[in-house]
Order: C-alpha cells, then sequence, then structure tokens
C-alpha cells in the first residue's frame, strides 16, 4: 500500500476509526518500514582495498577493488578463487599439485572424448572412412611416381617407394585427398 493514500485514508477517515491508537501504531509501524527500506538501499560508503600480489618477495601486481560499507559482501567474498583455495586448504605442495593435474588431465579427457563424439557424430564420412580409399590412393602414388621415376633418383628406386609409402601415409593420417 502506498504511504501516502495510507496518511490520507486515515486523516480523511480518523473520526470514523474505533481504535485511533492502533491506526497511529499501523502508520508508524510503516513509516518505520519504509525508512528500514530507503536505508537498506543506500550502498554507503565506499571503501577501497589495494591488493598485491607478490612472487618470492618481488611485487607483480597492486589491484584496486572497490567495497561499500552497508552493502552485505559475503557472497561475492565467497566466490573469490583467495577464499575458495582457503577453505579447502590449498598449498603448493606434491600432493596438491598431483590432484591438480589428475582433475585437469581428467577434464582434458572429457574434453578430447566430446570433441572425438561430435566429430564421429557431424563428420561421418571423414570419421569412418573406408579403407579401400587408403588402396586406391597408394596405387594412385605408385603409378604416378614410379612410372617416370624422379631424376636423380633413378638408380635408388626404394627411394621411390619410400616417397610412396610416405605420400600415402601422410594422406591417409591427415585426410587430405578423402
Amino acid at each position: 500500500m502506498n504511504i501516502e493514500h495510507l496518511i490520507k485514508l486515515i486523516r480523511d477517515n480518523y473520526h470514523r476509526l474505533k481504535d485511533e491508537t492502533f491506526a497511529l501504531k499501523f502508520l508508524r509501524y510503516h513509516i518505520e518500514l519504509l525508512e528500514w527500506k530507503r536505508n537498506k538501499l543506500k550502498l554507503g560508503a565506499i571503501v577501497f582495498e589495494i591488493k598485491e600480489t607478490y612472487f618470492h618477495g618481488v611485487l607483480l601486481l597492486e589491484e584496486v577493488d572497490i567495497r561499500y560499507t552497508r552493502q552485505d559482501n559475503t557472497d561475492t567474498d565467497e566466490l573469490k578463487i583467495e577464499n575458495r583455495l582457503k577453505a579447502i586448504a590449498w598449498k603448493w605442495d606434491l600432493k596438491n599439485v598431483i590432484a591438480l593435474g589428475v582433475v585437469i588431465f581428467g577434464l582434458c579427457c572429457e574434453i578430447y572424448t566430446y570433441l572425438h563424439y561430435w566429430y564421429c557424430k557431424n563428420l561421418p564420412t571423414l570419421a569412418y572412412r573406408s579403407e579401400h580409399f587408403d588402396y586406391i590412393l597408394k596405387f594412385g602414388f605408385e603409378n604416378a611416381t614410379l612410372a617416370g621415376e624422379i631424376g636423380f633418383l633413378k638408380k635408388a628406386s626404394i627411394v621411390n617407394y619410400w616417397l610412396v609409402e610416405l605420400l600415402t601415409d601422410f594422406c591417409t593420417y591427415f585426410n587430405i585427398i578423402f
């Protein structure tokens, strides 16, 4: 209810009220409630916190953080990474670093699995290539390079076969032609 409307209603109908003290207490309660809400909305004074980051005794970074004195900052304080690390008692010792490495390795495996699944689902012609394409590719390279041997490699024909194998494996592995 609008406070101005309530005051006007009590003033206009004051002579009809059975209990005037109750009406005045009710009005006082709503005025105090409105004042409390207004004070809660005010942010209050601003405090600047300077955070310094040191590494082996050398100052690396200074950050300025703004905090409001009347605002409840417990939720934002809990979200900060420093407070999260303090809550789990993080230290840069071998046990915690190995645990962090295991978590990061698991996360990387999960991302790789997701990307591989997406690749197989959305690009099946590339993911599930038939092996007869590899034989066609090798046959094509053999006919192209062995028919007219490469000039200075005529005497070393083994290098031509090695070149065919290399090109075939390269094209097969990187999916260049198919």
